[in-house]
């Protein structure tokens, strides 16, 4: 393979790279060129309609894994999550808290969780590939260029950033680091199937050496809440995003909104009519019609503070049990779920 010539560029050795696809890139690109071309493709590995012509790639790059909107929340994020890397669960660990694992195409959306799901983009095919990185995400001291024009010109393709490739694999080093979250990523299609558990333990394990300063600063947060990101956009409200409320729309049907929407409103009505019974009963019946010779002024009184406390009381142990059950089974990392 060419890249064992050209010297490690990859952050995994040629020798632990899950796919082997030989790469035939575009003329133009200043690199070495087999004259068998026998075995060697022309195309990103796992994206056939994907030529390799370095703006084409870049292009595909950015579509697959740029951020830019939690790239502009970057500063707030910290409302949203804790600022570490490494807070990221293993997949068995998100089956324990009770989460299904949504495999999704959507970069914005690796690592974001809301409730009882988490969603998780699949690891891209060329993001195995030792040729690739060597090819199309060196080091920044070495960018790929074309024979024709070493100097690029303004209206040139801008160079992807190799941190956020990388900092996406490390995230797969804390999401995928036991047999068994191998297996639960093969059931969620998050590994290509021609991968084995040894060989993703030789490659994945070069990951966890990663630091903070060679991975995007997107990828020095792990897991994100939706409903803070939610939050996060209707009160920063970012140019990236794509309404004014929502980081990523909670319900494609008007039923399934209509049905979530239900609990809380009768909950506001009852509450409302309770308090409101409570204020006509003490202020419609007459304090003449309550006199009797075993009634004081001060027993008026009481009876009138018991109409409301009866209420707020009521009210009180509603939003009690309703806190309760939508937070049964739920346990953060201090054991306490927070809204």
């Amino acid at each position: 393979m060419m890249s064992s010539s050209t010297g490690p560029q990859a952050p995994f050795p040629p020798s632990c790279a899950p796919n082997w696809d030989r790469l035939d890139p575009h003329p133009d690109m200043n690199f070495p060129h087999s004259e068998d071309k026998a075995g060697y493709i022309t195309y990103i590995p796992g994206d056939p309609a994907v030529n390799l012509v370095l703006d084409e790639v870049h292009a595909h790059l950015s579509d697959q894994l740029n951020t830019p909107l939690l790239d502009e929340l970057h500063d707030q994020l910290w409302l949203v999550g804790r600022k570490s890397g490494l807070n990221i669960d293993a997949l068995h660990m998100q089956r324990a808290k009770g989460r299904n694992i949504i495999a999704t195409e959507d970069p914005r959306l690796h690592l974001v969780w809301d409730r009882g799901k988490i969603y998780i983009k699949p690891v891209p095919v060329f993001l195995l590939n030792h040729d690739f990185w060597t090819i199309y995400l060196p080091p920044p001291e070495r960018e790929p260029c074309s024979k024709n024009s070493p100097v690029p010109s303004e209206s040139a393709t801008v160079a992807f950033d190799r941190s956020v490739a990388v900092g996406f694999l490390r995230s797969y080093s804390l999401l995928v680091s036991h047999r068994l979250d191998f297996v639960i990523a093969k059931e969620s299609h998050l590994i290509p199937d021609d991968i084995d558990w040894p060989q993703w333990s030789r490659f994945i394990c070069h990951l966890r050496r990663v630091e903070d300063e060679a991975v995007a600063k997107r990828f020095h947060y792990g897991q994100l809440r939706l409903s803070r990101l939610n939050w996060a956009v209707r009160i920063f409200r970012p140019r990236h995003a794509g309404t004014m409320w929502f980081y990523e729309i909670p319900h494609w049907s008007t039923t399934e909104f209509v049905a979530k929407a239900t609990l809380p409103l009768v909950f506001v009505f009852a509450s409302v009519s309770l308090l409101l019974s409570s204020m006509q009963v003490a202020l419609a019946v007459p304090s003449e019609a309550l006199r009797s010779p075993g009634i004081s002024e001060d027993g008026l009184q009481n009876l009138s503070r018991a109409f409301w406390m009866f209420s707020i009381v009521a009210v009180l142990l509603w939003v009690v049990v309703l806190w309760g059950y939508r937070n049964r089974g739920k346990k953060s990392v201090t054991g306490i779920a927070i809204v």
